[in-house]
């Protein structure tokens, strides 16, 4: 079985919006005082009831809602939807997002947007900031269950980008022992091997125990690429208590990527190159090594009349090294000659994060209401040494092996530290039968800082953006049509600081990403499929505008963005699974000297649909068939309209399976099935002209008990 939400009754028993919103912060009375009535609770359990349908999720607050409880756009990836589609990886998965653009970057951890800006991530709720462009995050083997909520989360992440959140949620230890293990092989020497074991410690199952473990070993379509990868991971869970439940994990990951690819770079005329796809034009001495460790825990404690508190903490270090060449400059189109620059760095990357909430219900005024009380804190550090080298003019990129692999110690150093901690609310008030009220408000404090090490003379930190009682409020009215279907209309904001400053030196105030959203979602064929739609405007204030005079700048730049979703997902008929989604987006920069009107986001596409199916026909029983199309309109990235740009495309996948009697399955999958040549990324004249993949294949196995 699965495991999932479901649902599980509990025992009766503008600036004005910001500022008032810190009244939900301060509100209420003791949980004791209030009545022992309750609305439903969601709790976590396990089914094997539909992978495409989930019925819940947590991110966007932290008590489990049903989907179509949360006002905002939300799609849940469950851990059988990611066996099904062989989801490996995070841009593996988000591909099949609907609403999200993936953005190719270093040959192995690529970048995704939604609604005009990067995603941020937490992990069980716990919210993250990244690092940077490219970041390592772990195979998808760990995870139950990856959530995604497009718009602002500012109520829970604190600062961050207006584009959405993607929320890890990881395994925990198995109640009835559990065995898989899959084993894949397929184009370029992609050979991948995973075990998946859990089950009770102990006879009375009060200790649970899972262990994952994977290893890939893999080429690329340009075949000077190789990648290899190993995942490790342990948790246990122990119910130390009745009502108290500590649970562990620990994590680690090495990726060890020789000669990955940027991409292209392009003529100095501003067009692609005319070259095969295959081409490849970094030194074979390049290499991207990550090695990320990760500890976790938690202890959850019912408190009875339906409340419960759980604290969480999450110590994540990471350690990146990198040497590569690449093109710095255009391509002489005669010569087949350009610039390439020659650096290496190595990163150590530390994040710390806890969190503390109280949720459950309340009475008052003769109606069952429910509360969030929480805080969560977070401590990032990145030291950084580099050396940039001499770069090699002149050379034919189609030889990059004659740029020479430089040596030398690290030139520079520096560190950057970022804290922040907040206090949160989120109220679920029942006004009527059918309309609820959800008001949330965050206070927050932020501060970055940075300081020069070795081998740069080292200096103190010196203070960046900072933010002291900066307040995020959300609110929303939901209008229950039916059991199954909501209506709704939302606002939601986040902040993020910016550290430059005014012409009275002042720190500029942070920009704040505001959405209101219109949307409906509903649940139908006795819970076999969700549907929602929704319409979505947003707009990021006070972005910095520099003035022309020395290091000034004032917060007055803005940009506008516009949209719409539709997405379906479930069982629609016995045999048949589904997931499909459309999203319309329009981006523009509103106030801005010289770029008001035109598109903000060249990175999205303007249409985008996702489609994935999977049919098990009953009369040809242990056969199963899958296939997929990923369609987006015109691209323009980093490129030039009408020069070099990617026309609407669309690529499709296949799948075709069995599984035998003895429960092992095997399937073989078809990816680009019409060998579709596409641009994946358009990027500038030196790099980031990536291709997307050919066609290729994969045979795997999966074994389970």
């Amino acid at each position: 079985m699965n495991p999932r939400f479901t649902l599980r009754p509990v025992p009766r028993g503008s600036r004005a919006l910001r500022h008032s919103a810190l009244a939900l912060l301060v509100a209420g009375a003791p949980p004791a005082a209030w009545a022992q009535e309750s609305l439903p609770q969601v709790v976590v359990s396990a089914s094997a009831q539909e992978p495409y349908a989930p019925d819940s999720a947590t991110v966007g607050g932290k008590a489990p809602l049903r989907l179509i409880d949360i006002p905002q756009s939300v799609t849940v990836f469950t851990e059988q939807r990611i066996r099904d589609q062989n989801l490996f990886t995070l841009g593996d998965l988000m591909q099949q997002a609907p609403g999200v653009s993936v953005l190719p970057y270093d040959g192995a951890n690529p970048d995704f947007r939604a609604r005009g800006y990067s995603l941020e991530q937490s992990y069980d709720g716990i919210p993250a900031a990244s690092p940077g462009s490219g970041t390592q995050e772990f195979e998808l083997a760990i995870y139950e269950r990856i959530e995604l909520l497009r718009g602002p989360a500012g109520i829970t992440q604190g600062a961050g980008q207006p584009g959405g959140v993607i929320n890890f949620v990881r395994k925990r230890g198995l109640r009835e022992s559990r065995l898989s293990a899959a084993v894949s092989a397929g184009s370029y020497d992609n050979r991948r091997v995973e075990i998946d074991a859990g089950g009770p410690l102990n006879a009375d199952g009060t200790v649970r125990g899972r262990a994952v473990a994977t290893h890939q070993d893999r080429d690329y379509f340009h075949d000077v690429t190789n990648d290899r990868k190993w995942l490790g991971y342990l948790a246990l869970d122990a119910d130390i208590a009745a009502s108290t439940v500590l649970s562990l994990a620990f994590a680690r990951q090495v990726d060890d990527l020789h000669s990955g690819s940027m991409g292209l770079p392009a003529y100095l005329d501003g067009r692609f190159l005319e070259v095969d796809r295959s081409t490849h034009v970094f030194p074979s001495w390049n290499r991207l090594f990550w090695a990320t460790n990760e500890s976790s825990a938690e202890v959850a404690q019912r408190l009875g009349e339906g409340w419960e508190v759980r604290a969480r903490a999450v110590h994540r270090t990471v350690d990146k090294f990198y040497k590569d060449g690449y093109p710095s400059t255009g391509v002489n189109r005669a010569t087949m000659t350009a610039t390439y620059a020659r650096r290496a760095a190595a990163l150590d990357f530390q994040r710390t994060g806890a969190d503390l909430y109280a949720a459950g219900p309340f009475s008052l005024l003769g109606r069952t209401h429910h509360l969030v009380l929480g805080y969560n804190w977070e401590r990032r550090l990145a030291s950084n040494r580099n050396v940039t080298y001499a770069a090699v003019p002149n050379v034919n990129i189609l030889r990059p092996d004659s740029v020479p692999e430089p040596a030398g110690d690290y030139a520079r150093g520096n560190d950057s530290l970022v804290t922040q901690g907040g206090l949160y609310s989120q109220a679920r008030l029942s006004l009527a039968e059918p309309l609820t009220l959800a008001l949330g408000a965050r206070v927050t404090r932020y501060r970055s800082e940075s300081r020069a090490i070795a081998p740069s003379p080292l200096t103190p930190f010196v203070t960046g953006a900072r933010e002291r009682g900066e307040v995020t409020p959300s609110a929303a009215l939901l209008w229950r049509l039916a059991p199954s279907l909501n209506t709704y209309v939302s606002y939601a904001d986040i902040f993020f600081p910016q550290a430059l400053f005014d012409a009275s030196g002042r720190v500029l105030d942070p920009r704040v990403g505001k959405q209101v959203e219109l949307g409906a979602k509903g649940v139908f064929l006795d819970g076999r499929l969700n549907a929602s739609a929704a319409v979505f405007r947003s707009q990021d204030r006070n972005r910095a505008l520099y003035t022309g005079v020395g290091d000034i700048y004032t917060a007055a730049g803005t940009v506008e963005v516009r949209g719409a979703e539709f997405e379906v997902g479930g069982r629609p008929l016995p045999e048949l699974n589904l997931s499909a989604g459309y999203t319309w987006l329009s981006t523009e920069y509103g106030v801005h000297p010289t770029l008001e009107g035109s598109q903000w986001s060249t990175f999205e596409p303007k249409h985008s649909l996702k489609l994935y199916a999977r049919w098990q026909p009953a009369w040809m029983r242990g056969v199963f068939l899958g296939g997929g199309v990923t369609a987006n309109s015109r691209l323009l990235g980093s490129g030039v309209a009408g020069v070099r740009e990617q026309g609407g495309y669309a690529v499709a996948n296949a799948q075709a399976g069995y599984t035998f009697a003895n429960g092992v399955t095997l399937s073989l999958a078809v990816n680009n099935l019409f060998d579709r040549t596409y641009w994946a990324r358009v990027g500038g004249l030196n790099t980031y002209n990536i291709y997307g993949d050919p066609r290729s294949v994969l045979l795997s196995a999966r074994w389970s008990r």
